[in-house]
């Protein structure tokens, strides 16, 4: 999520460390007590947060950890928790491989993955967050019966991604390449806008057993 920077951005992050957690934060925060809730989902990428807000609003006794690195997009998040006065939901502004470290094994019912970079170069391909290294560490986050849902508009990554995921210890539930969305599923920013222009969604779910 790439957005022109405004200080207000950084002030809000700032003025906010109970709401936005950045990676000097996180052990002089809410952030440990958070992440020791259940039950507890985490979306990696949240953008502007349309997605993830929708969730927390949507399921009040569900816990929404969500990751966003650009500052920009975690603070107009932030600005969205406060407006709806959420308090199930925790943004967490720095890389997800840092994170990795500070959540605890079988921690998360589901992961969602929602129109990532699709990093198209060969070279970068390990930087996809569905990766197969990427996978085996959400395989540890997650509790049995835990699932990952992946959306994206780009062929060639979910093309890829189904590759990685049936080598993975994941067992692939559902692929649909023209997505429309179900009960309890919300849309992001960036789905809205392709599902006006006629763009085909593509969705893979995949759950640990």
């Amino acid at each position: 999520m790439r957005l022109k920077h405004r200080p207000w951005g950084d002030t809000f992050i700032e003025e906010h460390p109970e709401l936005i957690i950045t990676k000097d934060r996180v052990e002089n925060s809410n952030f440990n007590e958070f992440i020791s809730r259940d039950p507890l989902e985490l979306e990696i990428g949240i953008g502007r947060g349309d997605f993830i807000l929708q969730k927390s609003l949507n399921n009040p006794a569900i816990n929404y950890l969500g990751v966003e690195k650009a500052f920009m997009a975690a603070a107009i998040s932030g600005k969205k928790v406060i407006d709806y006065k959420l308090n199930n939901l925790l943004i967490v502004s720095m890389d997800i491989n840092y994170l990795f470290d500070k959540l605890k094994n079988e921690s998360l019912n589901n992961i969602y993955l929602n129109f990532s970079d699709p990093w198209p170069k060969k070279r970068q391909h390990k930087r996809r967050l569905t990766y197969p290294t990427i996978l085996e560490q959400y395989y540890s986050l997650l509790k049995m019966g835990g699932r990952i849902y992946f959306k994206t508009d780009n062929d060639d990554l979910f093309a890829d991604s189904i590759n990685y995921f049936n080598s993975s210890k994941f067992k692939v539930e559902s692929i649909d390449y023209d997505y429309n969305l179900q009960d309890g599923d919300c849309l992001t920013e960036y789905e809205q806008k392709f599902r006006l222009q006629g763009v085909k969604i593509k969705r893979l779910v995949a759950i640990k057993e």
